[in-house]
């Protein structure tokens, strides 16, 4: 495992060095919407790694090396997962180190960075199975649908908030996390029981 994840590292910082130095930077210098757009653009790396398997016909090759099939999907997954993390991380970090700087509260919108991780888990749940069945070209139409629908989704959420009580807008971030992470598992579950495509 560790050494697939150490291979899609390598490739991606080989083939995608600028959107990988952009990313954090988006994510320590800009605002909510900025960091936001950074943890969508993370959920998207296991797509681009998977891109270029097909690429270099790695799958071909994967099947006489030493990994298993499950190996070979969850390191697609954990790729996705620490990336969102990892920026989300980033951004609040940023923010923490501005307000001890600045000696004032930095406002970071807690509830707006949960709901940017929820549609990068969510994206992943969803796009990731696709991938693996239909191959990248499909699951980057999808990729284009989500964040699309996202956006909507962002802006209907901005007029439903004040409508809902205080005590149940606590819990809508992480009543959103915890079912992105049970879609996970099933996505998890569904991708074993697909074929990679060669």
């Amino acid at each position: 495992m560790k050494g697939l994840l150490i291979k899609d590292f390598l490739v991606l910082v080989k083939q995608m060095k600028l959107i990988l130095i952009i990313i954090p930077l988006m994510a320590v210098t800009g605002n909510i919407s900025i960091a936001s757009i950074a943890i969508l653009i993370g959920a998207m790396l296991p797509m681009t790694a998977m891109a270029y398997d097909e690429q270099s016909k790695w799958n071909e090759l994967a099947v006489m090396m030493p990994y298993s099939r499950k190996e070979i999907i969850l390191s697609k997954y954990i790729i996705g997962y620490l990336s969102i993390i990892g920026t989300a991380i980033l951004f609040t970090t940023a923010k923490f180190i501005m307000s001890i700087v600045q000696h004032e509260h930095v406002h970071t919108n807690s509830s707006m960075i949960l709901f940017s991780i929820f549609c990068g888990l969510l994206f992943l749940a969803i796009n990731t199975p696709i991938m693996f069945r239909f191959g990248v070209q499909k699951g980057r139409i999808i990729y284009i649908i989500f964040i699309t629908l996202s956006a909507v989704a962002g802006s209907l959420l901005k007029e439903i908030l004040p409508e809902i009580s205080l005590n149940t807008l606590h819990l809508l971030p992480f009543t959103a996390i915890l079912t992105a992470l049970i879609l996970n598992l099933i996505s998890i579950f569904i991708s074993f029981r697909i074929n990679i495509p060669k």
